[in-house]
This record gives C-alpha cells, structure tokens and sequence, in this order.
C-alpha cells in the first residue's frame, strides 16, 4: 500500500542519519529552491542546511522502506528561550490563547525532487482495499504523487511529537495553495498573518490547534482521521486538546523508528 512504502524516524545530533536530514534540507532549501543561502557547512562530506532553531527541535527523517533513501523531513521546534522561526519572520496577527510553553512550530518540510516526480503506484484498487492505511477515494484525488502521501505522514509525525511535549498549538508558514488543500481534507489551519512577499515562494503564517486538528478531520474524513491518529473508532467528541491520545513518542535517538506513530499504518 501507498503509506506502507514509507517509514519515519527521530533523528538527533551526533549520527549519520542526521548527517543526511540537514542534506535533505541543503538539496531542497539552498541548491532547488534557493530559499537558504548555503553557508559552505559540510557533515560526513555532505553539504547541509541548519539553522539556530534546530538546538530545540525535534527532526524527523522519512525514508522509503525498499530503498532506504531518505526522501522527506521535517522539524517540530519546540519552545526554547529562541522563540519560534516564525514569529521573527512574519507579521503575526492570530496568536493562541494559551502558554508560550503550549506553542511549537511546524517547519523545514522538505521533500526529495526525485520523490515529487514519482507518480504514486497505488491503484484504485488498493484504495478502496486499503482503508486501513487511511486511504480512499476522496483522499486519492488529492494524491498526486508519492510526495502527497509522504507530506502527509510527515504532518502526522509532527502533530504526534508535539502531543508527547504537551504542546497544544503549531504555527507553520506555507503557500497558500498548499494551505487550502489541507483545509480540504480536514486539517484546519487558520490564517495567522497576511502573506509575506518577501520570500520566494511567497508564504503566509497560518495556525492549528489539536482540539481542532482531531474534530475536523473527524468530521471530513475518517480514513484520513485514523491514519493520523490512529484510533479504531471514530470518537463523538473531542473532550481533550490532545493530538493523539495514549501516545508517546520515544526518546530522540538516530534512526530510531517513532514506533507509535507507525501503529496507524499497520492496522
């Protein structure tokens, strides 16, 4: 099946795994898009991509299962006497009415131009089969690509590290096309900011709450809903402002697979 083609892991400092996280990040953010300037940086002979806010982060790498490539990554920073990326890039106008300590920041979503080129091999067929992997009809017309899938596992994997550190709300500064899309399926990020010109791509700040993220998507799509979360039923209500309930994520270790984050995926 389409997600089951995919894995993803806690990277940390200090391993190879990492080496190639901040590579990723070199490849898609200073040599593809030019977003970064590169600052020459080299790990294990590999040029990389880091900035001061990776210190208090949480990084996940995805790799594809057959190849072990690594094809996606993405960063969940967590609050630290820094403050978050975003409110030092953009002009932020929606703010969550709750602790600093309650607020992180979904960023560095990378994905490989090989993998946004590959066409997804999951047929109809397997969809309508796959419910289980949160997969179907409505969801497929928006998977374009394995990239789709794998932004999506990615979304998945940040909203579960940011419910192991209690952190309740996420900022994350995107296109607004990509924006939409999310919205469509049931993710709903709230505008936050007016959109900044100024990078390229052009991007706005926008603003999601798990309380939110888990009656949306309940109320849009349930497949969708139980890849993300996991759960075997769909809950009536959403009494607690939990990404996931009953899941931790365990210690950041290289390469070490985010096991509960996985559990969807298998049943």
């Amino acid at each position: 099946m389409l997600f089951n083609k995919y894995e993803y892991s806690i990277v940390s400092p200090g391993g190879s795994s990492y080496q190639e996280y901040l590579a990723l990040r070199h490849e898609v953010f200073c040599e593809e898009l030019k977003r970064v300037p590169s600052s020459g940086r080299r790990l294990g002979g590999l040029a990389v991509e880091s900035d001061e806010f990776d210190v208090h982060s949480v990084h996940v790498l995805c790799r594809s299962r057959e190849t072990g490539v690594a094809v996606g990554c993405s960063r969940l920073i967590l609050p630290g006497p820094k403050g978050l990326n975003v409110t030092a890039r953009y002009q932020i106008s929606r703010r969550a009415e709750v602790s600093p300590a309650r607020i992180g920041e979904i960023g560095r979503l990378a994905l490989s131009s090989r993998l946004r080129r590959q066409r997804s091999g999951a047929s109809a067929a397997d969809c309508r089969a796959g419910s289980g992997d949160g997969v179907d009809e409505a969801l497929r017309g928006d998977l374009k690509n394995d990239g789709s899938a794998v932004a999506l596992g990615l979304y998945r994997e940040m909203f579960r590290v940011a419910g192991s550190y209690n952190i309740t709300h996420c900022y994350a500064a995107m296109a607004p096309a990509l924006a939409r899309l999310l919205n469509r399926l049931g993710f709903p990020f709230h505008e936050a900011g007016p959109l900044n010109t100024e990078v390229s791509p052009a991007r706005q700040p926008y603003l999601i709450g798990a309380q939110a993220a888990r009656a949306g998507l309940a109320s849009r799509n349930s497949c969708l809903y139980r890849f993300m979360f996991g759960m075997d039923e769909l809950e009536p209500a959403v009494p607690a402002a939990t990404w996931a309930r009953g899941t931790s994520v365990p210690p950041a270790r290289d390469g070490r697979p985010v096991r509960p984050a996985l559990e969807g995926l298998r049943n």
